[in-house]
């Protein structure tokens, strides 16, 4: 009898190990017509205690160019993510890269988004905050997008927040703002400008997703463009913002939406050549 006994706790054990170790890996296919178009898969990790949201739903940049890691890293299991200064950065002295963490394998995923790597340096943090993975979304076409938080200790928000929060909004948030039909006040700070964009997506999240969706899509093309790399893997000249909004505007005439553009980047860069077939590195 006590064999028996032994038997079953062996296989209740073998059990909830195996429950554990599925539960880790990312799940969650879109289906459309039965064929898998995507798949998104949500993260956040607890909060380290004594740390709150610095930054929220950002984008790696640069993602695109590293397109063989950052889908190692999207296929794998147990994913985190880090930060590394990379001061010898000649585009960039403030530049910040993010790695993805799979169980011991450190893949080289993309950057922080420049400005925030600058406020992140420029406040002297950069040994203390982290990066909290939020989501990973991997399309069939190769696309990747992953999104993260930077959290940093509460007692270092206000110094995080000071090193921008008094300077004129920048051209960024003010696109922002234009976008969402919102005024741009003559001597708009960095820091107002940033409490009425956040109070703006909280009323978005409930009354119009669907307009948040398109403005987020945006700025991870605008991300994408803005990368030397990127373009550089184009064979691309810097592109102007008007341009941009041109290639942009043609193709959502032609029935594409923001977020299947930014799943399809290379449909904007070749709309973007026939716009301006001068853009392209001969």
């Amino acid at each position: 009898m006590n064999w028996i006994i032994v038997l079953g706790v062996i296989v209740l054990f073998l059990y909830v190990l195996t429950r554990k170790t599925d539960d880790r890996k990312p799940s969650g296919k879109s289906m459309a017509g039965g064929k898998s178009t995507g798949r998104g898969t949500n993260f956040l990790p607890p909060i380290p205690k004594g740390f709150q949201i610095f930054n929220a739903r950002l984008s790696v940049a640069g993602i695109q160019h590293r397109r063989d890691d950052a889908r190692r890293f999207a296929d794998d299991s147990d994913q985190t993510l880090a930060l590394e200064r990379e001061p010898e950065n000649t585009h960039d002295a403030n530049a910040i890269k993010v790695m993805g963490v799979t169980r011991g394998t450190r893949r080289f995923i993309g950057y922080v988004p420049k400005e925030v790597a600058e406020q992140i340096v420029g406040s002297a943090l950069a040994d203390v905050v982290q990066p909290r993975l939020e989501r990973i979304w991997r399309t069939d076409n190769g696309f990747v997008d992953v999104i993260f938080q930077i959290v940093g200790p509460k007692d270092k928000k206000a110094q995080y927040i000071d090193f921008r929060s008094n300077k004129p909004a920048d051209a960024w948030q003010k696109e922002c703002l234009k976008f969402f039909g919102l005024p741009v006040s003559k001597g708009l700070t960095t820091g107002q400008a940033a409490k009425i964009i956040a109070e703006h997506r909280t009323k978005l999240e409930t009354e119009d997703k669907a307009r948040l969706d398109e403005w987020d899509a945006y700025e991870e093309i605008c991300n994408e463009f803005n990368d030397a790399d990127f373009r550089a893997s184009f064979e691309l000249k810097k592109v102007s913002d008007k341009v941009l909004k041109e290639a942009l505007d043609a193709l959502k005439r032609e029935g594409a939406t923001m977020r299947s553009l930014a799943a399809d980047i290379d449909t904007v860069v070749d709309k973007v050549i026939a716009l301006k077939p001068d853009l392209e590195r001969k």
